[in-house]
């Protein structure tokens, strides 16, 4: 289910109408809250979000039969309930989403901002990616659960201690089992948008201090784009939405300010 987080508050009502709202797609291991930092700072327009099958309150709505194509039907079926095309903020496996299903239909997306898309398609993607190889491995030794426990401690360090110390077993087991169905979907390895014809206004980032091949795919790929920019996010890792909102925010107003110039 979409949630409105943002309602313009700040802003005169002309001024919140002139700009799209923003759809933000989190990534694995993630939930729509986790945006709240970065809606802060999207002060006097609507901001929307949902979470996707598998993960927070749509967790009950994952399972085997929920797939890629799955996930870019739920936005499509989003977006087409909005009034307005809106700024999508794509993040990880999200922002994959947000490509494939702005590709299908790119009349219902004002722009995007794709934060380190997984493109395991191109080239620059490599074989063996290791968050994967980290969660194949612990998933192996002692399942779902102990799965979660890896790529946590992988994405956050010693950040991750408390969280882990507070987290359950059954809630950790439950994002395992998600995390595994999205790392081995053979689906998101085959092409989902054809990057050398994409319509739609793209800002591709990655954090300075992301893993080398993330940063790599995501300028790559912002390169192939007919409308794409690369953006690096100083000092950021892979959870930029979490450490640096402020600068995610701003990317978001950089395809608002591109689409002002464009109808001028």
């Amino acid at each position: 289910m979409v949630s409105t987080w943002g309602d313009g508050a700040e802003t005169t009502a002309a001024a919140a109408a002139a700009r799209p709202p923003v759809m933000i797609v989190h990534g694995s291991m993630d939930r729509g809250d986790a945006f709240r930092r970065v809606v802060d700072h999207l002060q006097g327009r609507s901001v929307l979000g949902y979470d996707r099958r598998g993960w927070g309150t749509s967790r009950p709505l994952g399972g085997a039969d929920v797939d890629f194509a799955v996930h870019v039907h739920d936005l499509r079926t989003a977006l087409a309930g909005l009034d307005a095309p809106p700024v999508v903020l794509g993040h990880s496996y999200g922002a994959l989403v947000a490509m494939a299903a702005a590709a299908a239909d790119p009349s219902r997306v004002a722009g995007i901002v794709a934060v380190e898309p997984p493109v395991r398609w191109l080239p620059w993607w490599p074989a063996d990616d290791p968050w994967e190889r980290t969660v194949r491995n612990a998933a192996a030794e002692g399942g779902p659960e102990q799965a979660t426990r890896a790529i946590l401690t992988e994405l956050l360090g010693s950040a991750s201690r408390l969280h882990l110390a507070r987290a359950q077993p059954a809630d950790l087991a439950a994002d395992g089992a998600a995390l595994i169905s999205e790392m081995t979907d053979p689906t998101v390895d085959a092409p989902s948008f054809d990057p050398l014809t994409f319509p739609v206004p793209t800002v591709v980032a990655a954090g300075s201090r992301s893993a080398a091949h993330h940063r790599e795919v995501a300028q790559r790929l912002a390169e192939l784009l007919p409308h794409g920019r690369f953006a690096e996010i100083a000092g950021a890792r892979h959870a930029a939405h979490v450490s640096h909102p402020r600068e995610l925010a701003q990317l978001v107003r950089e395809i608002d300010m591109n689409e002002e110039q464009q109808h001028r």
